[in-house]
């Protein structure tokens, strides 16, 4: 299941989720999520809280400071998640500019650092 958000200035210590994701969930309430910024070939994760409201509305809480603040998202920024079944949320992230933010962590990034590395691995002298 994929779902969108947009980063609201009141929604920066914690972030709300589609409510057909949590119906998706069917009852099931995790009590911590795991992110990772979709793309993102050496798949570091991100341990999140989620807390339940009274009405039932899922936040992403405590843990979703620090995902912020490492990939440096900001008021305005459209995110699509993707979960996989596994209380793992992949995130790819737009900024303002509409476009899709690249990291330097993402699977072209780490493709072209390993190339680099093998490059270097055979001039090496033994």
């Amino acid at each position: 299941m994929e779902f969108f958000t947009i980063i609201l200035e009141k929604s920066s210590s914690r972030q709300v989720l589609s409510d057909n994701f949590v119906k998706m969930l069917d009852g099931h309430r995790p009590q911590n999520m795991k992110l990772r910024q979709a793309g993102n070939g050496l798949r570091k994760l991100w341990d999140v809280e989620v807390v339940f409201d009274t009405d039932g509305r899922m936040y992403l809480d405590r843990g979703w400071k620090q995902f912020i603040r490492a990939y440096d998202l900001r008021h305005g920024y459209f995110l699509v998640f993707r979960y996989d079944g596994n209380a793992t949320l992949a995130v790819k992230v737009f900024d303002t500019t509409m476009c899709r933010r690249r990291y330097q962590d993402d699977d072209n990034a780490s493709m072209l650092c390993l190339f680099f590395l093998s490059i270097r691995l055979c001039l090496t002298p033994i």
